[in-house]
């Protein structure tokens, strides 16, 4: 939970989507995942200065072959598919340390402030 507070605190302010809690649950951060339009820049960037950033689910399930077409309202989900185009689980595992944290928010923050316009990054 700590790694987790450390990336809320340094990227709250910039224009990614961070994780949410919601009242009465708690998160057991196993990955940090946040979201941007600009997801595919983004990992490039943090690749190019040698941090891991994955894309666990780049297809969301209702279009996985063993469940095409089993959706009463056809194939469509346009959110669930949004949010596969735009999650990108950050490093997050118990020896992660705080100045690696802030190694990856530093170059998170300057790619947001660097790509900044009417997407969010």
């Amino acid at each position: 939970m700590k790694l987790a507070e450390l990336y809320e605190r340094e990227l709250s302010g910039t224009s990614l989507i961070l994780p949410k809690e919601r009242d009465g649950s708690t998160h057991v951060y196993h990955l940090y995942v946040i979201r941007s339009e600009k997801r595919d820049s983004l990992q490039a960037l943090l690749k190019a200065k040698g941090i891991g950033a994955l894309v666990h689910y780049p297809v969301p399930i209702h279009l996985q072959p063993a469940y095409r077409g089993r959706l009463a309202a056809g194939n469509s989900l346009p959110e669930t598919e949004r949010a596969a185009r735009e999650v990108l689980s950050l490093p997050m595992y118990p020896e992660l340390m705080e100045t690696e944290i802030i190694t990856v928010t530093e170059a998170l923050k300057g790619f947001a402030y660097t790509h900044k316009g009417s997407e969010p990054a």
